[in-house]
């Protein structure tokens, strides 16, 4: 699920935050390629022993990123613009009792070093496609992000693994949050090895909450989803509930309640995912379809499973006839 089906809003708190980590962004992230390129300093290779560098920067600016290795084998950190509408928090639904658990979590820093525990927890996020899985995440990574601090896309643990003992030597007590996007596929191109030996292995780090998310939870091994202090929270996100629905739809169209439809809507909606909810108000609103057309319209998509079996065989050329016999093209 794209964040762009689901939508951002932060309360008016965050709001100094966000604007501080904007213009922290704009200060050092994104200067001139010129100021950033060219030759400003002395890096200290050994002592006695010094090389040219360009511009350096002692913290990441706030915001999300990717990690790679370049030609050297060195470590990379890549900035990841997220293009976002508004988020929306939903009181009291289970995404946003996850977002207060994981506030919580970073104020125990303390108690866990006080029972010698390392500063770390895991969530798994499973359910259908386009339930809010996504949406939790990116809210998690705005929040952290309004707050100053880091969220490091997976797509190669190997690299995750590398790059973050980097990081965690720049910066040794920073939050952060490692986000595992369908972390079933992950497995799948890279296997489990070097994802576990970061989860609970040698490479483990200290104040840090990782997140992952699959649409297909009977595809991981045991030894993923089995093992406390791999992933602690095992979270089914299920289709938004009729508060949920309807606070989506009074935020996207807050017309209905000026003409007493909302609770149509939320009713005709029901068992609904949020990207389903994002494209009815896109095809009703933007693109003036009828509602009860278009919802029918989206639950047929559930029952639909395209092939390549209903092609024509190979070695057929042109259209089947009703009789069967076939009109071969010119």
């Amino acid at each position: 699920m794209d964040l762009n089906d689901f939508g951002t809003q932060v309360s008016n708190n965050n709001n100094r935050h966000t604007h501080d980590a904007v213009h922290y962004q704009q200060r050092e992230l994104y200067a001139p390629a010129e100021m950033v390129n060219r030759p400003c300093q002395w890096k200290v290779v050994q002592a006695g022993v010094f090389e040219v560098c360009g511009t350096t920067a002692r913290h990441l600016p706030p915001g999300a990123y990717g990690c790679t290795l370049n030609q050297y084998g060195e470590v990379q950190i890549n900035h990841r613009d997220l293009q976002v509408d508004d988020l929306i928090d939903f009181a009291e639904s289970l995404p946003g009792k996850i977002l207060e658990e994981i506030e919580t979590f970073w104020t125990l820093g303390d108690t866990f070093q006080r029972y010698g525990y390392l500063h770390r927890r895991g969530y798994l996020l499973y359910g259908p496609q386009g339930s809010g899985k996504s949406s939790v995440v990116h809210q998690v990574v705005h929040r952290i992000i309004s707050k100053s601090h880091v969220a490091i896309f997976c797509e190669h643990p190997g690299f995750l693994t590398r790059a973050m003992e980097v990081f965690r030597k720049i910066e040794p007590d920073r939050p952060l949050v490692c986000i595992f996007e369908d972390i079933d596929a992950i497995i799948e191109e890279y296997g489990d090895s070097e994802l576990l030996a970061w989860l609970d292995g040698s490479h483990q780090i200290n104040k840090v909450i990782n997140i992952a998310t699959t649409n297909y939870p009977e595809r991981l091994d045991r030894r993923i989803v089995s093992r406390p202090r791999r992933f602690d929270r095992i979270i089914k996100i299920e289709s938004p509930t009729a508060g949920m629905r309807e606070t989506y739809l009074k935020k996207k169209l807050p017309e209905l309640v000026e003409k007493g439809e909302l609770g149509l809507w939320v009713k005709l909606t029901d068992g609904l995912s949020f990207a389903a909810l994002a494209e009815l108000v896109i095809s009703v609103a933007c693109l003036g379809n009828n509602l009860e057309d278009t919802i029918k319209l989206l639950r047929q998509l559930d029952d639909q499973h395209p092939s390549s079996k209903e092609f024509d065989r190979p070695g057929g050329m042109g259209f089947a006839l009703p009789d069967g016999t076939r009109r071969i093209s010119s």
